[in-house]
């Protein structure tokens, strides 16, 4: 016998769950139970009295009830999981500490000690074990002593007009890596201490703007004084930057028939950027020769050394002194051991003529200043090599 037809659902698809005899009773024992419970009568159902219908109906009931308590409970034990509330507190004095403290090292508002939640932990007695072995390895090398620090001399990196530069280790128990100029000559003393005063006040510039991006791009001076044991060796210590391959002075000995013109307007403008803001900030650099600018290759990034003639409060003479000699270090570059000074033919027509322009007129650069020099060169840039796009230098 059928389904009464108000328990028949309106729906009249083969898959509809009363098309067969299990979903038939299946639904019947969900709107049996649930008219039951708000007072309908249905005891004109002929099937509400089938005895066997109704024991099954009370085994598929009891069958929905055990699900649904099992979903509810993983559900509730999820929940929990998701919810639960994780404390941290200070180990050296147990205040509560932000919920930051997750992430991140924070300070301890109540004892001042840092925290860092994280699963390895350097104990007291290794740390010292750590740096004693550091300090027996490094007892028996040549150190130069200069500010209170002790440096490694690793290699020299090249001479200059008055002094030697090395790459060295401070050997302490936070080692880094730096530029070491020594020299002995007499005028040493004051124009390594010119310098060191003149990178400080740079890397001070505008440290809130600008100045962050293009402090990176200017030597850090460490110290600054007499050699601790040589009274008459000067030396000032730099930070060694780092993934710079070196001069353009070598890279120009590595390129021998002269640097494609496309890395040449890159280091222009990297040159143009610096010069730029040092000039905005009344700075001149007063020596700008391809042996005081490092390249970076994978970058393509340009660091600014030699700082010696900088000259603060420089005049309009200065600054376009400084542009001239940059295209003049680009026009090297571009030449390669050439020694006629004529650029090559593969420098585009527009480029070269900017370049010997820039490089002969002091009143075309006063006039157009860093930021128009930059634009004419990208515009140039464009017009020979199309869009910009990235060309890897490979040393």
């Amino acid at each position: 016998m059928g389904v009464p037809r108000r328990y028949r659902r309106h729906s009249r698809r083969s898959s509809d769950v009363e098309q067969n005899q299990d979903g038939r009773r299946f639904k019947y024992c969900i709107e049996h139970s649930s008219r039951a419970s708000s007072g309908i009568d249905h005891s004109n159902n002929e099937l509400a009295h089938d005895p066997n219908w109704r024991s099954e109906a009370i085994l598929w009931m009891g069958a929905i009830s055990s699900a649904l308590s099992i979903v509810c409970s993983r559900t509730t034990h999820w929940r929990d999981l998701v919810m639960a509330w994780i404390a941290v507190s200070c180990p050296q004095c147990g205040t509560p500490l932000p919920r930051l403290a997750l992430w991140r090292s924070v300070k301890c508002d109540s004892c001042g000690s840092l925290i860092t939640k994280t699963e390895s932990v350097v104990t007291r007695d290794l740390f010292h074990q750590a740096l004693n072995r550091a300090r027996r390895e490094s007892a028996g090398l040549d150190a130069l002593l200069c500010g209170g620090c002790r440096y490694h001399l690793i290699q020299m990196l090249g001479i200059g007009e008055i002094s030697q530069v090395y790459l060295a280790r401070r050997i302490d128990s936070l080692p880094f890596l730096a530029t070491i100029k020594l020299s002995t000559a007499t005028a040493a003393a004051s124009l390594f201490s010119h310098e060191a005063r003149v990178l400080r006040e740079l890397q001070g510039l505008d440290a809130d703007g600008a100045g962050a991006y293009f402090s990176r791009l200017m030597p850090e001076a460490i110290s600054q004084g007499v050699v601790e044991g040589n009274d008459g060796k000067q030396a000032l210590v730099l930070r060694h930057p780092s993934g710079f391959w070196g001069s353009l002075d070598a890279l120009n000995e590595r390129f021998a028939p002269g640097l494609d013109p496309r890395h040449a307007v890159w280091i222009w403008r990297r040159i143009l950027e610096v010069l730029n803001f040092i000039h905005s900030h009344g700075w001149s650099h007063g020596n700008l020769r391809p042996e005081h600018v490092l390249v970076h290759p994978q970058d393509h990034g340009v660091r600014l050394i030699g700082w010696s003639s900088a000259k603060k409060d420089a005049g309009e003479n200065d600054k376009a002194a400084d542009l001239c000699r940059s295209a003049r270090v680009v026009q090297v570059i571009l030449c390669g051991a050439s020694v006629s000074g004529n650029l090559p033919d593969s420098v585009p027509a527009g480029l070269s003529q900017l370049v010997t322009r820039v490089t002969m007129d002091v009143d075309f650069c006063r006039t157009q200043g860093a930021e128009g020099l930059d634009a004419l060169l990208r515009a140039e840039a464009k017009a020979a090599f199309g869009p910009p796009s990235f060309v890897p230098l490979t040393i």
